[in-house]
């Protein structure tokens, strides 16, 4: 029979550095240690399993939404994610599959260790401040500005509260005026040619008459900001952070996507932006998975 005297060194104890209350707050069981017990020691020891524990992500992706930005910061935080794609129905509202998933049925909506994430900006605050992705930044392994700045927070809501309430309603009044012009409204009944002049010419006035100086005065007022600063993005620095995350999807549907065409004018320093955006491996990795993915998606089908 052993006795203690025969019992092999724990060299975990040997070799790490005492576990205090504080540093075990830090790991705790799921980070990077796990117990066993030495019976001839009569107290726990502590060895490595891991260093960190990998997240389980999942993007549900709606075609025409706002998961682009989500798709960007996943690339620049190097995170791994699955994507699951939605497609929006004729009605452009979103299927069933979706609502299944979220409860407003709307995306982006990220999975994460089988929590549920909704509206982009928590979902993009909450990738930023994972300990591993703090860490990852100190290190300088990634290229992203991980704390906020106050221009972060500012651009974060700006991009919502602002610039895409506008464009929200300028887009729903379109689709709901010609949906309705072309009888595709179920349960409208038949109306008189007076009656569609009446919502044309309301619809008209809403697009250009409110709808579009307001949205301009908010791509000027993104313009000079970026003129005014030395450094290249919203985040008053050299790396992207929540608030360039966060203004991608109105800027890139202005440039690129389904805005390019409407005549907004955006000026030199946006353009600039954007143009630093997509010449980040991270911003070409992001808009190639997204249209990847879609495209599979719709093989399926």
């Amino acid at each position: 029979m052993m006795s203690s005297a025969d019992a092999p060194p724990c060299d975990a104890l040997a070799r790490r550095p005492p576990v205090t209350v504080e540093s075990f707050a830090m790991t705790g069981w799921h980070g990077s240690v796990a117990a066993c017990f030495n019976p001839f020691l009569h107290l726990p020891c502590l060895i490595p399993l891991y260093s960190t524990m990998p997240h389980q992500i999942t993007l549900h992706h709606l075609d025409l939404s706002r998961s682009d930005r989500i798709f960007w910061t996943l690339e620049e935080l190097n995170l791994p994610y699955d994507v699951r794609v939605h497609f929006r129905l004729p009605t452009r509202s979103a299927p069933p599959s979706l609502h299944k998933v979220s409860p407003l049925g709307r995306a982006p909506a990220l999975i994460l260790d089988d929590k549920l994430l909704t509206e982009s900006a928590y979902i993009i605050h909450t990738l930023l401040s994972l300990p591993e992705v703090q860490q990852a930044a100190q290190k300088g392994e990634i290229d992203v500005q991980v704390e906020n700045t106050n221009d972060d927070v500012f651009w974060s809501h700006f991009a919502e509260a602002s610039m895409m309430n506008l464009l929200q309603g300028m887009a729903t009044v379109g689709a709901t005026s010609q949906g309705w012009l072309s009888g595709k409204v179920p349960g409208l009944p038949e109306m008189s040619e007076d009656e569609k002049k009446g919502i044309q010419k309301y619809s008209s006035w809403l697009q250009d008459g409110y709808f579009r100086p307001n949205i301009q005065s908010t791509i000027d007022f993104a313009e000079n900001f970026l003129a005014k600063q030395d450094a290249p993005f919203f985040s008053g620095t050299s790396k992207p952070g929540e608030g360039d995350f966060m203004m991608f999807f109105a800027i890139n549907s202005f440039l690129g996507g389904s805005r390019a065409d409407m005549g907004f004018k955006v000026g030199p320093n946006l353009k600039k932006w954007y143009d630093t955006v997509l010449s980040r491996p991270a911003g070409k990795k992001a808009l190639k998975r997204l249209k990847q993915e879609e495209e599979s998606a719709k093989a399926k089908i």
